[in-house]
């Protein structure tokens, strides 16, 4: 699919370049991971490299007689492992393929996410093991559902392997579940991701439209891997016979209420949309106005409460879809959790205003080994840092002398409040 997109992908791609390697001669990973990039794009670069590692440490040969398995040992190699990751050196030939390979396959992901999935995880084969579906989940970030409810399915049936079948079944039901109940609203922004890697792959001199949009393509393809053929076939009469190229969310939406109403005056009332890319997690799903329907005449409809979140097996009662796409890998933390007013200035005048009481408790434990006081030291010298730059770097410090994965969902997370610090004021989320 990647053919119709080109375009698309070459910006993309020329964007990414600009603002990582550009012209030197070689990038260490850590570098990518602290660009202005799209998140998703620094994920696969990441997954790439712990492979390669692993694919080393598959092929060293070790005495049984030396105790790599003690917990102490077992922790330094770890934090080995991590330095070797994040220090993992990129020429240019090196960059420029592992960015096209990394641009086409989000763009598929995006665009057809059950198809891009069963490829990429079973290619040729017809089973996998769970390790190394597992493995393979890392490369993701947006529609997080699909890597929950994978991975729980997993854990809760204890398998070891999954056929093709087996796991195309599952993800054909996640996708049904979770379309079967949902607003045209909602439905429309399940496709937002499209629009925040598009959007996070033009330059920045490119003037932001007011509504940012999608390829009618792209959007066509999407519905058509949710099996919603009369929504795909609607866009394909609006490209074909009224010349639609592009379509924002808003439209989007209006058409698929038109399908699903089969009243050609319908429209729904649509939330409004800034697009923003930051660091991975700086986004939480925001939450679609309810539906909008009209009511039939002479009849008034009351607005119906807002859905519960879709379970998709009857067996796993704690298993949910959310309501909208997840493009936060942290989703637990929606955003206006907490309120926050920053000051006109910068910056806010304290970073602790940043994090709500549930968040300091949760990064306390997962971040700092339940460790308050160490939680504490960190805030107040970033207090005193006044630059992005620095303050990344101390990130990655501290991520490195706590053990912690700078890609797990609460480095995600902290990270991303750490850095809404420095943003200026107008690129905060309101």
């Amino acid at each position: 699919m990647g053919y119709i997109f080109e375009t698309e992908i070459d910006i993309i791609r020329s964007t990414v370049r600009g603002r990582t390697i550009g012209e030197d001669e070689t990038i260490r990973l850590r570098d990518i991971l602290a660009s202005d990039i799209h998140p998703a794009i620094k994920a696969y670069f990441k997954a790439e490299v712990e492979q390669i590692l692993q694919q080393e440490r598959e092929s060293e040969v070790r005495s049984k007689k030396l105790p790599y398995a003690l917990p102490e040992i077992a922790r330094l190699h770890r934090q080995i492992d991590l330095l070797l990751v994040l220090n993992y050196q990129f020429g240019q030939h090196d960059f420029e393929g592992m960015l096209d390979h990394a641009v086409h396959f989000q763009f598929n992901f995006l665009c057809r996410p059950q198809w891009t999935l069963l490829g990429f995880i079973f290619e040729s084969n017809r089973r996998r093991s769970t390790a190394e579906i597992d493995r393979k989940l890392r490369y993701l970030l947006d529609y997080i559902y699909y890597s929950e409810i994978i991975k729980r399915y997993i854990e809760e049936r204890g398998l070891a392997e999954m056929t093709y079948e087996e796991f195309s079944a599952l993800i054909e039901k996640i996708d049904r579940e979770i379309v079967s109940t949902h607003t045209s609203v909602e439905l429309a922004l399940m496709a937002r991701p499209i629009v925040r890697f598009m959007e996070a792959g033009r330059p920045a001199s490119t003037t932001a439209a007011p509504e940012p949009s999608i390829p009618i393509n792209a959007a066509i393809v999407f519905f058509e891997d949710k099996k919603l053929d009369a929504i795909k076939e609607r866009l394909e009469t609006e490209r074909d016979r009224n010349g639609l190229d592009e379509l924002t969310l808003h439209q989007l939406a209006n058409f698929i209420e038109k399908v699903q109403t089969g009243n050609e005056d319908a429209e729904v009332s649509f939330p409004s949309f800034k697009p923003r890319i930051a660091t991975p997690g700086a986004e939480a799903s925001s939450t679609p106005d309810q539906d909008r329907r009209p009511a039939p005449e002479g009849e008034t409809r009351t607005e119906a409460p807002r859905k519960s979140p879709v379970k998709v097996f009857s067996d796993f009662d704690d298993v949910e879809l959310p309501e909208t796409s997840h493009e936060n890998p942290a989703g637990s933390h929606a955003a206006g959790e907490h309120e926050r007013s920053p000051a006109p200035d910068a910056v806010p005048a304290d970073i602790y205003t940043l994090f709500s009481l549930s968040e300091q408790k949760m990064f306390t434990k997962k971040v700092f080994r339940k460790d308050e006081v160490e939680f504490r030291n960190a805030l107040d010298r970033l207090n005193g840092i006044t630059g992005w730059k620095e303050a990344s770097s101390y990130l990655s410090e501290i991520f490195l002398s706590n053990d912690v994965d700078p890609f797990s969902e609460e480095a995600i997370l902290f990270t991303d409040r750490v850095q809404s610090y420095y943003l200026p004021t107008d690129d905060r989320e309101q």
